[in-house]
């Protein structure tokens, strides 16, 4: 259905992954993912993570508490910018 990681070195987290199978969309399957990342980030150390997000999840990023701080370079496409998103930790 899905996946996510969280990387980087506490405090600051990175959501490095986050991919969930086509077909599994718009079921509820990214926000249990993400709310997941967010529950879990603490007991790493982490108290935020940035998403390098792409176009068509920003939306989704941003339902899920994540506001934009930036623009960084794709990693996989040449010439191609990212909109970068910070999440905050409760806590």
């Amino acid at each position: 259905m899905g996946f996510t990681t969280l990387e980087g070195d506490p405090p600051q987290g990175v959501l490095g992954m986050m991919f969930v199978d086509p077909d599994a969309i718009g079921k509820g399957i990214g926000r249990l993912l993400f709310q997941h990342a967010v529950a879990t980030a603490p007991t790493l150390g982490f108290t935020q993570f940035t998403i390098d997000a792409d176009p068509n999840a920003e939306p989704f990023y941003e339902a899920m508490g994540a506001v934009p701080v930036g623009v960084v370079p794709s990693g996989s496409i040449p010439g191609r910018t990212l909109t970068q998103l910070l999440r905050s930790i409760p806590g």
